[in-house]
């Protein structure tokens, strides 16, 4: 599917929810592919292709095949579009699972947090299990892949460590790129060069990290009721 991907500039949405996201979203969809059980009860704007479900199941990415699925236009953004005076800007460095990587920007579209970069060898956005894991929250956010020292020149930075400032008492300037390692690496000596200050998550267990997933999520949380004071 990637080579896919790259050569069409299209991508697979599966599932209800996602596939309606997409629907009522501005995205572009070339095609609907379906079987009669998949679309039971449903409806949409234009009618779909119906296959069997032997034949949707070769194409599924799915363990469980839902039966339905959109062909979607791949969307590319600049990093002149990325609008860092946004008060919280995401930076991830690393996120090599696609189901992190999309719990992440379905957590970040929750607190209204919709500019992401990401370094280069992050997973792809439009892997299947990612576009899964966000729940639709893809459609809604805008993201672009480079170097992130570069994309983070004089940017107000917050890096997540395993030492650090407590989030839980930080007074943050906005506005700020809050940036999140992968849970294998965290944030890596390249990247860290661009963080202004460094914040952690107090816990009192025995387990070595959080998932990046959960630490992107507990401190979007407390940055999020820091932008809402005043």
């Amino acid at each position: 599917m990637p080579k896919y991907r790259q050569k069409y500039g299209q991508f697979m949405v599966e599932g209800r929810k996602n596939v309606l996201e997409v629907f009522h979203s501005g995205w572009r969809i070339v095609r609907i592919l379906a079987t009669s059980e998949g679309i039971a009860g449903l409806k949409l704007p234009f009618e779909p292709e119906i296959i069997s479900r032997q034949e949707y199941a070769k194409i599924s990415q799915m363990d469980t095949p839902p039966g339905l699925c959109a062909i979607v236009e791949i969307k590319e953004w600049k990093v002149s579009q990325i609008d860092f005076n946004q008060p919280v800007v995401l930076a991830l460095d690393g996120i090599s699972d696609p189901g992190n990587l999309g719990t992440i920007l379905r957590t970040a579209d929750w607190f209204g947090f919709r500019q992401v970069v990401l370094s280069k060898d992050c997973t792809d956005v439009y892997n299947a299990k990612c576009i899964a894991a966000s729940m639709g929250s893809f459609t809604r956010m805008e993201w672009v892949y480079g170097d992130l020292p570069e994309m983070l020149n004089n940017k107000n930075v917050l890096g997540c460590f395993m030492d650090g400032e407590n989030v839980g008492g930080l007074v943050p300037e906005f506005p700020l790129v809050l940036m999140v390692g992968s849970e294998a690496h965290g944030i890596r000596s390249e990247a860290e060069k661009m963080v202004k200050k460094r914040i952690s998550i107090p816990g009192a267990g025995q387990t070595e990290s959080l998932n990046a997933g959960v630490a992107a999520g507990i401190v979007m949380h407390s940055l999020f009721g820091q932008t809402k004071k005043g």
